[in-house]
């Protein structure tokens, strides 16, 4: 199941609940670590196609020189090594769903091959002649501006409204904190379990702690800081000082009462100071490893990169 208890998810997973009964292609947006691969499985489950597969290809993990073979599949002897025929993750996907995670990470090549693919509801595998007839539902997700990527010309304008057919923003952790403390109680029994560890509970002061807290990482920086409060602590219970939060030590808001916590998420400027506050104090607490950093915050390094460019640009760091 999913854990939808703020009116924000609640309202989030409704919508995807409507979309799911249709074919219409779905683009998930949101920051890294919100839970798009979870929404997307979430329409798969919910639609006709759930008992055919679900496929999903992450397009920036992959080399821009294996992705169009991954994609498309290729033909025996299509390129040096292909000893046989193998279907792409198209036709892996037949009858089900395929999640093209990232999909703005995709060199401007294969964008044009991808239209074609959703124009033609065909795919033809890389030295093959022969077209495939596709009956697949397509979900695209993005951490990116996608309409600022169209204006960079770094994604094409053309592919941006094939996708964008039924857009579905998914919100950051710190505009839901009703689910904060329900996530973290699924990820203390679902690691506490695997580790050993069940029965452990979370105390009040480590509670507030996490409400409080402003999650630059979203729900996979949460899941992080759990798997390691559930390793730090040996008694029946985690506390705020298992958690390693720069907050923990250094708190972002001097004896700031929990109600005014609360109220922070609804100032985005406000909540753009803390993230950057929080990042370049995790970065500096970790002597600047970068690897150290991604770790620790949950978020890919493709994000910390984006982040600190930016912070470059505004003078804040200077690394």
């Amino acid at each position: 199941g999913v854990v939808a208890i703020d009116p924000a998810s609640r309202e989030l997973f409704a919508m995807a609940q409507r979309v799911a009964q249709t074919d219409a292609t779905v683009l998930l947006t949101g920051e890294s670590g919100v839970g798009k691969e979870v929404v997307a499985r979430f329409i798969h489950r919910n639609s006709a196609r759930k008992n055919g597969p679900f496929v999903a290809i992450n397009c920036a993990a992959i080399p821009d020189s294996l992705l169009e073979a991954t994609l498309f599949g290729y033909e025996k002897g299509a390129f040096t090594g292909a000893t046989q025929a193998q279907p792409g993750k198209f036709e892996q996907a037949q009858d089900g769903s395929l999640l093209l995670d990232e999909v703005t990470e995709m060199p401007m090549s294969l964008q044009a091959k991808l239209l074609r693919v959703l124009q033609e509801r065909e795919v033809e595998r890389v030295g093959g002649k022969k077209p495939v007839p596709l009956n697949i539902r397509i979900i695209a997700t993005s951490n990116r501006d996608m309409a600022e990527a169209v204006a960079k010309g770094v994604f094409r304008e053309d592919l941006f409204y094939r996708l964008n057919v039924f857009p579905v923003g998914i919100p950051a952790l710190r505009e839901r904190r009703e689910d904060i403390l329900a996530i973290a109680h699924h990820f203390v029994v679902e690691h506490g379990g695997r580790l050993g560890r069940p029965g452990v509970s979370l105390t009040p002061t480590a509670e507030t702690l996490l409400i409080a807290h402003h999650w630059p990482g979203n729900v996979r920086e949460l899941e992080n800081v759990i798997q390691r409060a559930l390793i730090l602590s040996t008694g029946p219970s985690i506390g705020p000082e298992h958690f390693k939060l720069p907050s923990a030590t250094k708190p972002v808001f001097e004896a700031a009462p929990v109600a005014s916590l609360l109220d922070v998420g609804k100032n985005t400027d406000n909540i753009k100071n803390l993230e950057r506050e929080h990042i370049l104090q995790t970065l500096a607490e970790v002597g600047g490893s970068r690897k150290l950093t991604i770790e620790r915050l949950g978020i890919s390094e493709r994000t910390l990169r984006y982040k600190l460019q930016q912070y470059r640009d505004e003078g804040y760091f200077k690394g």
